[in-house]
C-alpha cells in the first residue's frame, strides 16, 4: 500500500484505508527469504528473514500510525523509536505499551539491531529472551526465533491497526 498523504483524506477514507491494512502479510518477503535459502541455508535465510520481518513491520507500522493520527514527516520519523513511538502515542491518548505484543515489536527491533550492527552476537537485552541465547554467544535457532516472532509481530500489528482504528 503506497502512503497516503492524511491531509488530503477523509476520516471514511482513512479509515478504508486502515481497515484494508489488516490484510496486510508482514512476512511475505521473509517467506520468499526462506524459501529461495534452501535446506542448507536455512539458519542463515531464517537470520535474514528476521531483519526483512523487522523492516517489513516498521514500514507498515509508520504508515499506519502517520496515516491514523495525521503525523507530520518529523513524526513518522521518530515514530520509529520506542521512547518517541511511547511519548507521541501518549500524547494523542494511546499506551502503546498496554496494546498486546509491544514486546515483542521491542524484541524483534533488537534482534534486527543485534543481526546488522553485533554480527548476530546475543546482547544484554536479548540474552534469555529464548532458552538457547545467552549474552556474548552468537544468536542460534534462526528458525525457532521467527517461527515464534512473525506469529507474533502480526498479532501485535493487527492489535495496533485495531486501537488506531477505535480511536479515528
Amino acid at each position: 500500500m503506497a502512503v497516503q498523504s492524511p491531509e488530503n483524506l477523509s476520516d471514511i477514507e482513512i479509515l478504508d484505508i486502515l481497515t484494508s491494512m489488516k490484510n496486510d502479510e508482514l512476512n511475505t518477503e521473509a517467506k520468499n527469504i526462506i524459501r529461495e535459502g534452501g535446506k542448507a541455508g536455512r539458519q542463515e535465510s531464517h537470520k535474514k528473514a528476521l531483519v526483512a520481518l523487522n523492516q517489513s513491520f516498521e514500514d507498515k507500522f509508520v504508515e499506519a500510525v502517520t496515516l491514523a493520527l495525521q503525523l507530520n514527516e518529523g513524526q513518522s520519523k521518530k515514530i520509529r523509536y520506542k521512547k518517541d513511538r511511547i511519548r507521541i502515542l501518549k500524547a494523542r491518548g494511546i499506551d502503546y505499551m498496554a496494546i498486546d505484543g509491544a514486546e515483542t515489536a521491542q524484541v524483534l527491533s533488537q534482534i534486527f539491531q543485534a543481526i546488522t550492527r553485533e554480527d548476530a552476537v546475543v546482547t544484554h537485552d536479548l540474552h534469555n529472551i529464548f532458552p538457547f541465547w545467552k549474552e556474548g554467544w552468537p544468536m542460534v535457532q534462526f528458525d525457532n526465533a521467527y517461527a515464534i516472532l512473525a506469529e507474533d509481530i502480526t498479532i501485535h500489528y493487527q492489535a495496533v491497526l485495531d486501537v488506531l482504528i477505535s480511536k479515528h
